[in-house]
């Protein structure tokens, strides 16, 4: 009896995390698991797993894949799919009527935002949003099961897809909190230090920080230093301040994340599009104060952790107000949190 996965974009970041995980949680049964993954990725396996390196990265080639190429691949081997699984979204086609399995984890066709396609930092986002729903549609049928990593996203494929509500199932996914590792950076103790670990896309909303410093800067009777995971090139601040400092740490190491989430004052996240937001999780499960975008993504993840404070992704006043409390009670933690899995 042969499972088939298809995980052939699931290459880096939480995607990668998804297929490993997934991976690991097979168990040492009867079943034959064949895995399509790309050729980049290196996975240790067991004796019933079979791993299929392939390159499949351009959309086109991804999408002959899915509509043919898999299932070409299983008949020429005479195999035949008891149970066929996608981690990557969108359904493909295999050789036998057999019920099929979705793992979705792309949100930005639910935002309401309009992205325009002849703007070049803008075009990726307009395909997710118009194009991609389409390919999303192409293969669910009535032997298709979805699962989604939270509830809001449940709701939103439901209506989307018009798939019924009782097909979709709500899965959240396993978080490992990995061990703290020292840096070479030295934290300034009789600083404000506030740490926001998101990459430099528009929407993770590096501005509105920006912004919300103006309104406090002269305000301020201790410092702040934000430290951030990207580099200074790629959202430099307009601003000159006088009692803040933003420091560009760049891309850094997921324990020396864990490490400035430990020795930080507190967590800020104004970003407006996420899946999950792994990061509130992870600050969370230090204690550490939270200032978060109120968007429906944060009030899942965080629900039920009392060191959370929600604000207008868009107020930059009202964030400010916020940071400002934050620095008036800076040494305050919080009970550790972790949402169950």
């Amino acid at each position: 009896m042969n499972i088939i996965i298809n995980a052939t974009a699931l290459r880096s970041g939480g995607a990668l995390t998804i297929l490993k995980q997934f991976i690991e949680a097979i168990p040492s049964d009867d079943f034959t698991y064949i895995v399509f993954v790309d050729d980049s990725v290196q996975l240790k396996t067991q004796s019933n797993v079979i791993l299929i390196p392939l390159n499949k990265r351009s959309f086109f080639k991804r999408i002959i894949w899915d509509a043919h190429g898999l299932k070409q691949w299983l008949k020429k081997r005479h195999i035949t799919p008891t149970i066929a699984i996608s981690l990557q979204n969108t359904n493909f086609r295999v050789n036998a009527p057999c019920p099929n399995y979705i793992y979705y984890h792309q949100s930005l066709p639910f935002y309401p935002y309009k992205w325009s396609f002849f703007k070049s930092n803008e075009r990726n986002f307009w395909f997710y949003k118009n194009i991609y729903p389409l390919f999303v549609k192409l293969f669910i049928n009535s032997r298709t099961e979805i699962f989604v990593q939270l509830h809001y996203i449940k709701e939103a494929f439901a209506k989307k897809y018009h798939v019924k509500t009782e097909k979709i199932h709500v899965v959240f996914p396993k978080i490992e909190v990995s061990e703290a590792q020292n840096t070479s950076i030295v934290i300034d103790k009789q600083k404000v230090n506030l740490f926001y670990p998101a990459t430099a896309f528009f929407y993770k909303n590096h501005k509105l920080l920006f912004d919300a410093f103006v309104t406090i800067d002269v305000l301020l009777s201790r410092k702040i230093a934000l430290y951030l995971t990207c580099q200074k090139d790629e959202i430099p601040v307009q601003y000159s301040y006088r009692n803040i400092e933003i420091i560009y740490l760049g891309q850094i190491p997921h324990s020396t994340v864990m490490w400035h989430l430990n020795e930080a004052n507190g967590c800020v996240f104004p970003s407006y599009i996420e899946t999950l937001g792994l990061p509130l999780v992870e600050a969370a499960s230090f204690g550490l104060p939270v200032i978060a975008s109120d968007l429906p993504y944060a009030r899942e993840v965080l629900d039920g952790y009392e060191g959370v404070t929600f604000v207008n992704y868009q107020d930059a006043k009202a964030w400010g107000n916020e940071i400002l409390k934050l620095c008036a009670n800076s040494d305050k933690k919080y009970s550790p949190y972790l949402p169950k899995s």
